[in-house]
């Protein structure tokens, strides 16, 4: 007997028109409807949907050498971000690139940029300062964009340049919302010069002469800064002797600026959301960082001691997932959940929705760092959490991201606490990030110190 084709929504037309409108609701809704595998129409390709930490581990691990990277999700993402690590389909392609970067982001290096970072931080908490001794509201997105990306471009890129740091993060900005907003509904292509296809284009330029820049200087110099660029620029592959081409270079480079503080300051924008709706868990992260830095400035050292701390970031990726839907297609025919898949079938999976998996987590919608305790870990199946992706395309910056985050909020809170200016619950806004829906706002009171 020949296998089940997933089951879905009928309708091609409003299924378009309700993903393209709310992307998650819209998910939400298929998988709680039709189950851990679904499929939906969207334009004129059959999607395939996947919610269960198994199946989704079946693409990633088990199999992966069935799913490639040749989605349509991620044809649409090579035509801003090129053929870096993050985004070509896989085989040996990717495996030199992957042995070409690897060691730029073992723990001795990350060692080197973490006192880049410390550096960044320092400046933005001086600046901090004054915001809060005149009792300042801080819009917490665009503040930690700003700072991310100049950790990002310090650490990664010996760029120390703010002015051309806020023109890269204002263009990103506009880049990341309408190449998001173009993906949910691609009927034009993005050559159609509709108001927001120009605004794409001239944004684009923008990012695009600034990694120029970037790379040019560099190049010029010749000298090793002991940065991520240079090791790069310097590296050959040990097996092939290959070096990263010109337009390699410059493709790695764009994904590393804009996923390096895209993501980052993100998960730091919801953190400090729940640290402020959530005042026994801000004080729990007060106590543990004072009892471990006992008045000093935070090291890479302390990152492995903070370990409430560490979970109060791991939850916050538990519920925003910043590659919140990812895609793969099916080279061959394959059976997941008892259903067949198609080869050529193109395969979404949800890890915003694998994070709340009744099967893997109780009171999903409720925000609960212990659920990272090391026993707990210990007792929860690992496919159940995949904020940085699993398998071989595991992520590779990210012990780079945790350290960056974790100095971030034991520095911030080692100086002040979070105070929201609302109570008001704020819902995620997905685009090729999941940020936040509407400005979350607080304000930075110093330690001994009560608002007015």
């Amino acid at each position: 007997m020949p296998l089940p084709t997933p089951p879905g929504p009928a309708n091609p037309v409003r299924t378009m028109l309700s993903y393209q409108k709310a992307p998650l609701a819209f998910l939400t809704n298929v998988l709680d409807t039709h189950g851990d595998v679904a499929s939906f129409r969207l334009a004129t390709s059959k999607v395939i949907l996947l919610r269960h930490p198994h199946h989704i581990r079946r693409v990633l691990q088990q199999k992966s050498g069935n799913y490639d990277r040749s989605s349509m999700p991620y044809k649409m993402s090579r035509t801003l971000f090129g053929r870096g690590l993050a985004t070509v389909e896989g085989g040996e392609e990717w495996r030199s690139m992957r042995r070409l970067m690897q060691p730029s982001f073992h723990y001795q290096r990350v060692a080197t940029m973490a006192e880049h970072m410390l550096a960044v931080i320092q400046a933005r908490l001086d600046r901090w300062d004054e915001m809060a001794a005149a009792g300042q509201v801080i819009d917490t997105a665009p503040e930690m964009r700003s700072l991310t990306l100049r950790v990002v471009a310090r650490a990664l890129f010996a760029l120390e340049e703010g002015e051309v740091c806020d023109r890269f993060a204002a263009a990103i900005d506009t880049v990341d919302h309408e190449l998001g907003a173009w993906m949910q509904f691609p009927l034009l292509p993005l050559s159609v010069p509709t108001a927001g296809h120009r605004r794409y284009w001239a944004s684009r330029t923008i990012v695009e002469e600034i990694i120029d820049y970037v790379i040019t200087q560099h190049m010029t110099d010749q000298v090793d800064r002991g940065d991520l660029l240079s090791m790069l620029i310097m590296s050959e592959d040990e097996e092939t002797g290959a070096r990263l081409t010109d337009e390699q270079l410059r493709d790695q480079v764009m994904i590393m600026l804009w996923a390096g503080h895209e993501t980052g300051a993100n998960v730091l924008t919801w953190a400090w959301y729940r640290l402020g709706r959530h005042a026994e868990v801000q004080q729990r992260v007060l106590r543990e960082i004072d009892d471990e830095l006992d008045g000093r400035p935070p090291t890479l050292a302390d990152c492995s001691k903070l370990t409430y701390t560490r979970s109060v970031l791991d939850e916050v990726q538990r519920m925003y997932p910043q590659q919140w839907l990812a895609s793969r297609r099916a080279l061959e025919e394959d059976e997941i959940g008892g259903f067949r898949i198609p080869a050529g079938t193109d395969i979404f999976f949800s890890p915003y929705h694998a994070h709340r998996h009744p099967e893997f987590w109780d009171d999903a919608e409720e925000f609960r760092p212990e659920r990272f305790t090391a026993d707990e870990v210990a007792k929860r199946d690992r496919s159940a959490y995949i904020p940085f992706g699993s398998g071989p395309h595991l992520c590779i910056g990210n012990q780079f991201a945790m350290t960056e985050m974790l100095l971030v909020l034991a520095a911030t809170l080692q100086r002040y606490r979070i105070e929201p200016e609302s109570p008001d619950p704020i819902n995620p806004r997905p685009l090729l990030t999941l940020g936040p829906e509407k400005p979350i706002r607080v304000r930075l009171v110093p330690r001994g110190r009560t608002s007015a």
